[in-house]
């Protein structure tokens, strides 16, 4: 099938079940009542809500960072590495293999043909890198709300938020329902088809640099450096702007800060 059928697919089946997800998480995630191990062990899928066939989905694609096992990113609440082959998520068979699948080939074909020097995207494949930046971000906010902190780099274990969510311990979150909101609202954008209004929030430029770089702030942009294909990708998640010279003007600003 091709990537357009297997995107309206999953964008319907995330749609129909968002609130099976989403209590899902609640309970098993973030809820410290004593019924919290019943659901502890039957994971289901992040996208289409099935327990069926579940499979471990990779959070960033193995071909971005050169299927090299020891590449890592570190995690700002606890201080701690975590490498991206061991980063996944739950996804059944079917939403893993096919329909995550398709877009990933197409995406990463599309950043292999193109020369961003005499050419650039049309709107439809920029709207399919948009769809493939939001799942990312979905991804990692799956991946931190069943993250346990566990310990902290520079104090060791610490027995009280031990079982936490990483997720809920982020400096900026004021409680779990603002987890579950941001969840909520990643979960809508990968469900959503028009993204017209967010094209002006894409930046896809070229780049000379060697390695490979990646940094994310949930729910708000997000910035991929891919050496093999000679470009580097900015979106913001959440902010629209009237034209491109704006949102380039912001990235930079968070570029030069970050990176």
């Amino acid at each position: 099938m091709s990537v357009e059928v297997q995107l309206k697919s999953l964008r319907t089946l995330t749609r129909q079940n968002s609130k099976v997800i989403i209590n899902h998480i609640i309970q098993t995630n973030i809820s410290r009542s004593i019924d919290k191990q019943k659901h502890a062990n039957s994971d289901l899928c992040m996208f289409c809500g099935t327990t069926e066939n579940i499979t471990k989905e990779h959070v960033m694609p193995r071909w971005t960072y050169d299927h090299c096992d020891k590449r890592f990113f570190t995690t700002n609440t606890n201080g701690l590495n975590q490498t991206y082959n061991k980063a996944t998520i739950p996804a059944c068979s079917t939403c893993n293999n096919e329909r995550l699948s398709s877009l990933e080939v197409y995406i990463n074909k599309l950043f292999s043909s193109i020369n961003l020097e005499t050419n650039y995207f049309n709107i439809e494949e920029m709207e399919n890198i948009i769809r493939w930046l939001e799942i990312i971000d979905y991804k990692f906010q799956i991946l931190d709300i069943r993250r346990l902190f566990i310990a902290s780099k520079e104090a060791g274990y610490i027995p009280y938020l031990a079982d936490f969510p990483l997720s809920i311990l982020r400096p900026n979150v004021s409680s779990p329902s603002k987890v579950v909101t941001e969840i909520r609202r990643s979960l809508k954008r990968v469900a959503t088809k028009n993204k017209n209004i967010n094209l002006n929030s894409l930046l896809v430029f070229k780049t000379s640099n060697k390695g490979f770089h990646f940094f994310h702030k949930m729910d708000d942009f997000v910035f991929i450096e891919l050496p093999k294909h000679k470009l580097a990708i900015f979106y913001f998640y959440k902010r629209t702007f009237s034209d491109i010279k704006r949102a380039h003007k912001e990235a930079k600003k968070l570029i030069d800060k970050v990176y």
